[in-house]
Parts: C-alpha cells; sequence; structure tokens
C-alpha cells in the first residue's frame, strides 16, 4: 500500500527494535518491525504506546456515526484512521512527533488530560486504554485512510476540558493480557465498592462493562468470582483515602510557605528524617552486637572485633565504629561480666555472665530511664559512660 512508506509513520516505526503484536486468536508475540511489515494480515492490532513510552494518541470509536466527529469539534486531522470492515468500529491515530516519557510526570499528566478531553468531545470508548490498536497495516481486515502528517502536544492544548463534573477515571496500565487487565481493574473497583450492599451485582455489571472494551471479549465468571472471595475476607481491611498513611515522622503538610521558607522546611525535614535512620539503625546494631558478646562470652571464646563481627553477623567496619556501645556492654571487674541491657529494659537489670572464680555476684544498677528514646540513650549511656552506677550486695 501506498502510505506504507509515508514519512511520518516510517519514523514512528523506526522508534522500535521489536513491537508486541495480537493475532486473531487473541495471542501475544513481540517480534521485529520487519516482520509486521512483511506480514501485515497476519495480526489484528499492534501496541503503538509502550510500557515506557506514549507514541500516539488514540481513540475508539465504536458508534459509526461519530466517526467524523473529530472535524466537527476542530480537531486536527487524525494520522491514521483504522476501520473493522464487518462491524466498522474504528481507531483514530494522531502519531506525536516526540514521544512522551513515562518518567515524565507532568508530560504524562499533559498527556492523559489531552486525551481524556479528547474521548468526551468525540464520544470516544472512555474505558479504551489507548496502549493497543488495530493494526492499520493489515488491509484484509481493515479499511485505513493515512494522512502524513504528526504532532505536537500543544497542537492539542485549546481542547483540554478543565471542568471537575467532566474527570474521566485514571488509567490502569495494560499488561497485554486480557485476563489479568480485566482482574486488574475489577479489582481496585471492587476495593472500593467492598462495603456495599448489592456489592456482587454492582462487581458482575462492572466486569461485563470492561468486557466489552476489549476487541475479543472472554469468560469473566471465575475472574468476578476472585475478586469477589478476596474483597468479602478483607473489606475490613481496605484503606479509604483520608486514613492513608503520611509516613513515620507524622510531618503536616507545607503551606503558605515562601519558596526560600518552603527550602529550609524540607531540609530540616530531610535531616530529621536522616537522624531518625541512623539512629534505628545503630540500635538494631547495638541489639544483635549485645546478643553476640553475651553468646561469645558463654562459649568463652575470645572477644575480638573479627570473632563479634562473625558472630553477629555484622561487617568488621561496623563493629569497630560502635566502639563505645561494646565497651559499655561489657565491663570485666574483680572476674565478674556485667551486661548492660538498656537495649530491652529501661530499669535495673542484674548482671547474669559470671566468670568462673567469682565469689560474690555483682548488680548494675541504673538510674530510672524516662521514656526512652534514641536521642538520650546515645547521649546518656554512650557518650556518657560514667552515669552508669554500681553497687553490690553480700
Amino acid at each position: 500500500m501506498e502510505y506504507l512508506h509515508k514519512n511520518e509513520l516510517n519514523k514512528t516505526l523506526k522508534r522500535f527494535n521489536k513491537i508486541r503484536l495480537y493475532n486473531i486468536y487473541g495471542y501475544m508475540n513481540i517480534l521485529p518491525v520487519k516482520y509486521l511489515q512483511k506480514n501485515p494480515n497476519k495480526y489484528i492490532q499492534v501496541q503503538l504506546n509502550t510500557d515506557t513510552h506514549y507514541n500516539a494518541i488514540m481513540m475508539d470509536i465504536d458508534d459509526e456515526e461519530l466517526l467524523t466527529e473529530w472535524n466537527a469539534v476542530g480537531l486536527p486531522t487524525p494520522s491514521i484512521q483504522t476501520i473493522n470492515k464487518k462491524n466498522n468500529k474504528a481507531h483514530l491515530i494522531w502519531l506525536l512527533n516526540v514521544p512522551v516519557s513515562k518518567k515524565n510526570r507532568k508530560a504524562v499528566k499533559y498527556y492523559k488530560d489531552i486525551v481524556n478531553s479528547i474521548k468526551i468531545l468525540i464520544g470516544a470508548d472512555k474505558a479504551f486504554q489507548n496502549h493497543q490498536t488495530k493494526n492499520f497495516l493489515n488491509t484484509e481486515q481493515f479499511r485505513v485512510t493515512y494522512n502524513d502528517v504528526a504532532y505536537d502536544l500543544a497542537d492539542f492544548k485549546h481542547y483540554i476540558i478543565r471542568d471537575a463534573q467532566y474527570t474521566i477515571e485514571s488509567e490502569i496500565e495494560t499488561t497485554g493480557s486480557r485476563h489479568i487487565d480485566l482482574f486488574n481493574r475489577l479489582r481496585f473497583y471492587g476495593y472500593r465498592n467492598a462495603k456495599k450492599a448489592n456489592f456482587e451485582d454492582l462487581l458482575v455489571a462492572r466486569a461485563e462493562k470492561i468486557n466489552e472494551t476489549f476487541e475479543e471479549p472472554i469468560k469473566t465468571k471465575y475472574i468476578v468470582k476472585s475478586v469477589l472471595k478476596f474483597c468479602e475476607e478483607h473489606k475490613d481491611n481496605f484503606k479509604t483515602v483520608a486514613n492513608k498513611n503520611i509516613g513515620n515522622m507524622k510531618f503536616q503538610k507545607i503551606s503558605n510557605l515562601s519558596q526560600e521558607e518552603y527550602r529550609k522546611e524540607v531540609q530540616n525535614r530531610q535531616k530529621k528524617s536522616s537522624k531518625r535512620t541512623q539512629d534505628i539503625k545503630r540500635l538494631r546494631s547495638a541489639g544483635k552486637l549485645k546478643v553476640a558478646i553475651e553468646t561469645l562470652l558463654r562459649k568463652q571464646i575470645k572477644l575480638s572485633y573479627k570473632n563479634i563481627a562473625k558472630q553477629a553477623n555484622l561487617s568488621l567496619s561496623t563493629v569497630k565504629r560502635q566502639a563505645k556501645i561494646i565497651k559499655l556492654f561489657i565491663h570485666n571487674s574483680n572476674g565478674v561480666v556485667r551486661s548492660i541491657r538498656v537495649i530491652a529494659t529501661h530499669g535495673s537489670v542484674r548482671a547474669t555472665e559470671l566468670l568462673s572464680g567469682c565469689k560474690k555476684p555483682t548488680l548494675l544498677k541504673y538510674r530510672s530511664l524516662k521514656l526512652f528514646t534514641f536521642e538520650n540513650f546515645f547521649n546518656k549511656w554512650v557518650y556518657n559512660p560514667n552515669s552508669i552506677q554500681e553497687s553490690t550486695y553480700d
């Protein structure tokens, strides 16, 4: 066909080393573009928009009376119009000069605003996932109109609808499998509606609606049954948006700050979070060191950095950095080994490890601690070892 040699389509296809294809039975293959060009009539769908980029704006038109609606609202001419010869259902494609990377959040939001607005303006299928399209190279099954033109997103900016009442539900990325796509879209719907009285009827109706968006419908019975069972068992555990996790640091939302104040506030929060993370790591290491030291003493193995590191399953450098804590955990005096347990308890602790030849047991007593925190532990016990108070009894 003449349109196969047009510039803009060739530019788009050259972005692919391999392309995802779907045959008439719904099976998927990932094959070189050259294979598609040599055997175009073997496949009914191609995936122009990939897992990483959007290469085109695509619309699904189920009503043949709406095929020219794009012209009525003043949209640019589609690059490709692919119409099914059997039922006159069509896909409209606007090729993009520059693909939109899905890593660029602002660009993706801009792209989706355009796509959702066009769906409303021309009456396209709102549930269409905008990834696969009818194979425009397959002229046996489709009538194809090609225009050698590609567009920038800016060419569509005047068609964006801002009204909240026209908001379309956000897309769930397609996987290439109709069964998995149905399951994913249905389960998210189920999470939001699991507590409704007529939940099963809603789920069945939703599944049928999603199934209608597929080129080849599938059986939904077992997928609906699986989602229904899970949602009924866990409906009390689903969190609402209002109860979402705001983080361990419990920071309040930043608002009404100048740019400089905002930058300083972010830096301050980052420092606090970093300090908390370091303290947690220190405490975890301290707990491992304590257990390792007590084990080595019980087995009468020499206390060396190397042996402690091996027993605690820590690196030698980590053990050496915790030298001050190790000195607190081990204190030899008159054959008595005194064990500090501030990691596990907050009050007085009895030393339980005694060396042979010890005549009198010894107690280690601590000043009573208030609410235990990372900061007062390290300030009081690590950097001020003299705060430990000893006493013996007969």
